[in-house]
């Protein structure tokens, strides 16, 4: 990497901190107005003087670095490490500056400001104090270790955000997050159920995964919430390490390579099912063994088949486009070509007879529900701003994506001829197909919450990005040629913008009433048994963890009827499958259900409305007509219904 000169370091960092200055003002006087507090009365009133400070003194700093003199500043912070004195002032730096950001995360802003601006200018400025003690003690170069600085605290936010999960509450932790386990236990239902039941229909590698604590027989709850939290840190940290070793890289740009990557990865999130696919190309794939990567992508699409119908090309993808990256055209004409055919056809072949396969022995009477998504509603508004995801899908990708763009820009321009036309028209189409799909499967009810179903698209831009940025892209004349340098803003804005997203992982671990959790464990076995002692049927709409951790007791399965399966139902209209589901319930087949609060009016704004209404009128509103509310969970959002009396008249949904 081209040494970083002092001014632009400091140009880029005080730009920085006025773009989010401004920002953090916003977001501050939005959320004061909408709790109602007077600001110039309250405490908060220092936040908007300090953003209001850090803009004009940025104002000035930029104007000073402007005149010919402006470095001369500048040019008195660079020092090489001090004595013992100094050193021990900048360990006292990078642990303030670390506290820094927790202790106003944590205890000053709170749930009070839980916006991300004002906590990520505490960040940015944290991070200088800690790149000052680090330059006392080691005396490297301020960009080096601002960078450092950087990716070490998004390493540790994002590695204890997804352990914060990780608890004995016995109830789902948000919507359907323990179906996620019951789902996984379908791997297992001979011996945990004592019956076969039907595979999941929905992300079957993802649920694999996760069955695989069950192998240790009564392994509890919060060992498989620790087990999934490990699978997102170790599965995205393999990918991340295997792509800059890819790269060849050595030393501190390994480090930095492998870091950023993974940071970058969890910003969708990329799924870690989807990271099998990335970590079997990344180690499998090799331009001088065709036969080799062949198997390596045939066996990767097979496990993207299984998994969801938008990865089918996934694999194939990936491993054309490092052929592409790594393969000169010249002097091979058409046969160029003919390496990347039979691993794209081969791949996707095996995509679409390994979905089929599994869909034969997954034990699903109703194969329509593996193609629920093809007939579910699209979205378009949720691609611009709303209340569901605030920035909108366009405007997130293009936050998450432009950097990468413009490094690649950056780096071939005034060099695009390095490299044939036709391979940059195949690598930009493969963007531009996933682009395009992500942005479709995005749309659909039930997505566009995040960044998720642009996982492979993100995945793609990122081997691509890296590739140039390690100089590991073959020209048609030379192997490996020289190619452009990032301007440091933009560097500055690829490693900025992951921490957008790693920051709000700061927070307490989950905190429960276990006196209250154990009372409702108590209703619900109550209730439960006294239906099963009189020959009833149990139905767990949600909770069925409960059934599977063994903490209610004697209660048998009945496996129809999962929320999120009857969720994906309404969501796609399968009339069939909800028709059978009005029948059970108007002839009251279930003795009692368990379910969360349910209701018969539907929303006309929130985030989720779409989704909500679909189960309000499909779902909860049948429900409610044949059943009413007769005992409330007061440690989670959940009801226990019995039959209503008299003979239920519900309208069917279908004919509204």
């Amino acid at each position: 990497m081209k040494p970083i000169s002092q001014k632009v370091f400091w140009q880029t960092f005080i730009g920085s901190s006025i773009f989010l200055s401004i920002f953090a003002t916003y977001q501050t006087l939005q959320r004061v107005a909408a709790l109602d507090i007077i600001l110039w009365r309250s405490k908060w009133v220092f936040l908007p003087i300090l953003f209001t400070l850090n803009i004009a003194a940025g104002i000035f700093g930029l104007w000073r670095l402007s005149l010919k003199d402006g470095t001369h500043w500048t040019e008195k912070l660079e020092f090489n490490s001090t004595g013992t004195l100094g050193k021990l002032l900048g360990v006292i730096l990078i642990l303030f500056g670390f506290a820094l950001t927790w202790g106003m995360r944590l205890f000053l802003f709170s749930g009070i400001l839980p916006q991300l601006m004002p906590i990520f200018w505490v960040f940015l400025w944290a991070s200088l104090i800690q790149t000052l003690g680090l330059k006392l003690i080691t005396g490297y170069k301020w960009y080096t270790l601002f960078a450092l600085t950087i990716l070490v605290q998004g390493l540790i936010y994002q590695i204890y955000g997804h352990l914060t999960v990780v608890s004995e509450y016995p109830f789902s932790i948000g919507y359907s997050e323990a179906s996620r386990h019951y789902y996984a236990s379908l791997f297992f239902a001979r011996s945990l159920y004592e019956s076969r039941l039907p595979l999941p229909f929905l992300h079957p590698t993802r649920y694999f995964l996760m069955s695989l604590p069950f192998l240790i027989q009564d392994s509890p709850l919060w060992f498989h919430r620790l087990w999934q939290s490990l699978l997102w840190i170790g599965l995205t940290a393999a990918s991340s390490i295997l792509l800059a070793r890819r790269l060849s890289l050595k030393g501190w740009l390994f480090f930095v390579v492998a870091a950023w990557a993974f940071l970058y990865f969890l910003q969708g999130a990329v799924y870690y099912h989807l990271h099998v696919c990335v970590i079997l190309i990344l180690a499998g794939v090799s331009v001088r063994h065709p036969w080799r990567s062949l198997l390596v992508v045939v066996m990767a699409s097979i496990w993207a088949g299984v998994s969801r119908v938008n990865w089918f090309p996934v694999p194939a993808m990936l491993a054309i486009t490092i052929y592409l990256l790594e393969t000169s055209f010249a002097g091979k004409g058409w046969r160029y070509w003919v390496t990347p055919f039979a691993w794209g056809s081969s791949g996707l072949v095996a995509a679409v007879v390994s979905q089929f396969v599994y869909i034969n022995i997954s034990g699903n009477a109703d194969i329509r529900t593996f193609s629920s998504s093809f007939t579910s509603d699209l979205l378009w508004n949720r691609l611009l701003p709303n209340d569901m995801f605030p920035l909108g899908i366009l405007l997130g990708i293009a936050l998450v994506a432009a950097p990468l763009i413009v490094a690649i820009i950056q780096m071939a321009r005034g060099k695009f001829s390095r490299l044939h036309p036709l391979r940059w028209a195949a690598l930009f189409a493969m963007l531009l197909v996933l682009f395009l799909g992500g942005i479709i499967v995005s749309v659909k009810i039930g997505g566009g919450g995040d960044l998720h179903n642009m996982d492979a698209f993100l995945v793609l831009l990122a081997l691509m990005a890296t590739a140039f940025f390690a100089e590991h892209v073959a020209g048609e004349h030379e192997p490996n040629p020289a190619w452009g340098q990032i301007p440091w803003p933009v560097i500055v804005a690829v490693l900025l913008v992951p921490l957008s997203f790693a920051l709000p992982h700061i927070g307490f671990f989950y905190q429960y009433d276990p006196i209250k959790a154990e009372s409702d464990i108590q209703k619900l076995q109550l209730a439960a048994s006294e239906a099963v002692n009189k020959g009833g049927e149990v139905l767990f709409v949600t909770e069925r963890q409960l059934l599977t951790f063994d903490m209610l007791t004697n209660i048998p399965l009945t496996p129809e009827y999962e929320q999120v399966e009857l969720m994906e139902m309404a969501m796609s209209g399968n009339r069939e499958y909800l028709e059978q589901y009005y029948s059970d319930l108007n002839n009251h087949r279930f003795a009692v259900i368990v379910a969360e609060k349910q209701k018969f009016i539907q929303q006309t704004k929130n985030a989720f409305v779409e989704e909500d209404n679909a189960w309000v009128r499909y779902v909860g509103a049948p429900l409610l007509c044949a059943y009413k509310p007769v005992e409330f969970l007061s440690s989670t959002n959940v009801q226990i219904f019995v039959p209503r009396p008299s003979q239920p008249s519900c309208k069917n949904p279908f004919s509204e």
